[in-house]
């Protein structure tokens, strides 16, 4: 690493004795300390020097911020913007707690205007490129857009697949997705019947060492950070609005035969060499995996679609519903005893894995904005919906958050699931965690990937439909209210 570690642009938040906060070296103190070794030999270890393996970008410049060790908001958010004339690509390979809860920033108004920031003015004015790791919750049944801050407008959200191509095991499905990366498997690790042996990830670690035991969506998300300082090589003009329509129009497609696959038509972006008229989703892969070489070629002759002050915003549209929200189909009743809680998780987590994400949460209830003509957005770059769910008389949160599957359908038909039936965890007070009532659906913010360059409106067809069901019996709610904000072009 040390050959593309930039001299004194590091930054440490500790101040502990041995290293003072503000200076250019946030080293690991302990042992346990290996993750940001490990996710910068990934994305830039050196090549051509005989010495062990080579990152993605080996020539890309790396600068660490250990921003975490504090658990402060405020130095996370200094961490995102700091120095953003000088940093390209800031590698987020952190998140929410993979415990069920819907998760917003806690202070959601500073953590946007920090990305609008960076978007805005990084990069003199081309913008910097997040990259977020979607999180590794999926075996208990998380979902990647229930953490708002991977969600956000101008995140690159990055799932993972094994080895054999098909999606990990861990990685949180979700329409906030944009790529995946290649990273282990661990169903063996955790012990599943007749999983097969599958590699993890091969990197640096502590004090000249190596690691072959990399993994989760942090090992993938460098993967898509190199890519993403490949392309900006190529083409240093790329705005952080290209990169993600480059990364989803050049993604190869894995798991073909899975039906979980939908295509959309949209207009073909004017002048772009290699765009495709077509482009795939799917929840548990975003547009694919990403390819370096093809994304490296798109790059190179890109016509920008600009950046931040040319991005066309519309709304929110706001729609006050205040409805019970139907049970339908229940797929589990909430335990009464704690015997109970372990077949609930597990009828909850089979509950989610078995629901088709590309169809309208059925039999529940629908609630639909019509898109006014003054809207003229023909390219949709990200889609924000705002929701709060409310107990049955309207006085509090939704008891049992996790109940409810939702949805939102556009004018082409293409589905977005947002959320799903899931389990949640709470901490007890011997620091053990047990199942309990999922939280957090007041006034949440959905950001949405999933309906990347289609139109707004279709034809005349100006309606995006909003649609819930609680899928678990007892502890019902009502659908308080809802909005929706499309950005593009």
């Amino acid at each position: 690493l040390a050959p593309n570690v930039v001299e004194g642009a590091s930054y440490n938040y500790v101040n502990d004795g041995s290293w003072q906060r503000g200076s250019p070296w946030p080293l690991p103190c302990t042992s346990s300390q290996t993750h940001g070794t490990a996710v910068g030999g990934v994305v830039a270890a050196r090549d051509s020097n005989g010495l062990g393996g080579r990152g993605v970008a080996p020539r890309a410049s790396l600068v660490g911020y250990n921003a975490l060790a504090n658990d402060l908001d405020s130095e996370v958010l200094d961490a995102l913007v700091r120095d953003q004339g000088k940093n390209h690509i800031y590698n987020n390979s952190w998140g929410a707690a993979d415990i069920g809860h819907f998760f917003a920033p806690d202070n959601k108004a500073a953590f946007d205007s920090t990305l609008n920031d960076g978007l805005s003015k990084g990069r003199d004015g081309l913008g910097v490129i997040y990259t977020f790791a979607a999180g590794n919750g999926a075996f208990d049944g998380d979902y990647s857009s229930m953490d708002g801050t991977v969600s956000a407008r101008g995140i690159v959200t990055v799932c993972a697949t094994n080895a054999a191509g098909t999606r990990a095991p861990y990685s949180e499905r979700g329409p906030n997705l944009t790529v995946c990366a290649p990273s282990a498997d661990l169903s063996r690790t955790l012990g599943i019947e007749g999983a097969p042996t599958l590699p993890d990830v091969s990197t640096t670690a502590l004090q000249n060492q190596y690691t072959d035991s990399f993994n989760g969506t942090s090992a993938a998300t460098p993967m898509v950070s190199g890519v993403v300082a490949l392309m900006l090589q190529a083409n240093p003009k790329l705005t952080w609005r290209d990169v993600p329509l480059i990364l989803a129009r050049s993604a190869r497609q894995v798991d073909a035969r899975s039906s979980g696959w939908r295509s959309h038509s949209s207009p073909l972006v004017e002048g772009q060499p290699g765009a495709y008229d077509t482009l795939r989703y799917h929840h548990d892969y975003g547009f694919g995996v990403v390819n370096a070489d093809a994304a490296v070629k798109l790059s190179r002759n890109w016509q920008s679609v600009g950046g931040s002050s040319t991005q066309k915003q519309c709304g929110p549209f706001t729609t006050r519903v205040n409805a019970p929200i139907p049970e339908a189909d229940a797929v589990a009743t909430n335990p009464v005893r704690k015997s109970q809680a372990e077949a609930f998780q597990k009828a909850l987590i089979e509950a989610g894995n078995r629901i088709d994400y590309n169809q309208a949460a059925a039999n529940g209830l629908s609630s639909t904005v019509s898109v006014p003509d003054s809207c003229q957005i023909t390219h949709i770059e990200h889609i924000e919906v705002t929701l709060t769910a409310s107990n049955a008389d309207g006085s509090d949160e939704h008891p049992s958050a996790g109940d409810l599957h939702i949805t939102l359908q556009s004018p082409l038909g293409s589905v977005s699931t947002l959320s799903v039936p899931h389990p949640c965890q709470l901490p007890t007070d011997n620091g053990s965690m047990q199942i309990g009532p999922c939280q957090g659906l007041q006034n949440y913010p959905f950001g949405v990937r999933r309906h990347l360059e289609e139109p707004v409106a279709q034809d005349s067809n100006r309606n995006w439909t909003l649609s819930a069901t609680d899928r678990v019996a007892g502890e019902t709610g009502r659908l308080k209210d809802w909005s929706i904000t499309f950005y593009g072009r």
